[in-house]
């Protein structure tokens, strides 16, 4: 027997944390590199589908089914959890490790050091998103030579991270993107524009759209 439910990205992340949702031992560690995790975010921006999860809930004062490990953060390995009985529901994810590992890191974490950063001058209107890992924000590049004509060719970095936790404080996209070109004394119309569209690109894709589809098999 089996549960579905849709839902936010924002979501996925708190059951992460709070270490509801966990990673059996038969899972394998964290495969994915960098340039992938990437395309995850770009794939999510556009608002496509990446697939569902499966997982085996599992409820609390019961024996797991397996050993388990909690999300990583920073792409180092977690040791194993093994306990007689469970003190809270778990759901073990079957199918899916990677992506929701790639969500976990770039959203709130590292890999290898790297922080995963967000062009704001985006080409939002082709719907063509740039996300970047680095361990050093003066190693981006400063331009995009490979955009059409009529969009920014310059860029506009912001930390996932920091836009991530800033949105979920304020629950306003608007508000958070009047911050930033008001920090960063953003006085041209254009840029704005680009920094508002994909700021509430970035907000509705990972706080208001239900893009991921959880499969719970009960047992």
């Amino acid at each position: 027997m089996a549960n579905w439910e849709a839902k936010f990205v924002s979501d996925i992340i708190t059951e992460i944390s709070e270490n509801v949702i966990v990673l059996p031992v038969i899972q394998r560690r964290l495969v994915w590199d960098e340039d992938k995790m990437e395309l995850l975010y770009d794939t999510l921006l556009k608002g496509n589908s990446f697939g569902g999860i499966m997982t085996i809930q599992e409820d609390a004062n019961f024996p797991p089914l397996f050993a388990y490990r909690y999300f990583t953060k920073d792409g180092s390995p977690v040791a194993s959890i093994s306990r007689d009985r469970l003190d809270k529901n778990h759901n073990l994810v079957i199918d899916g490790q990677q992506r929701l590992q790639s969500f976990y890191i770039g959203l709130t974490g590292s890999i290898n050091g790297k922080i995963l950063f967000f062009d704001l001058f985006s080409d939002y209107k082709n719907m063509e998103f740039d996300f970047e890992f680095v361990n050093d924000e003066s190693k981006l590049p400063k331009m995009n030579p490979d955009r059409d004509e009529g969009t920014i060719p310059e860029t506009h970095w912001i930390s996932v991270p920091s836009l991530f936790m800033r949105l979920k404080e304020t629950n306003d996209d608007d508000q958070v993107s009047y911050e930033i070109i008001k920090q960063r004394e953003i006085s041209d119309e254009k840029q704005k524009e680009y920094i508002t569209k994909n700021i509430r690109t970035f907000y509705k894709n990972v706080f208001t759209v239900e893009h991921v589809g959880l499969a719970q098999v009960l047992i």
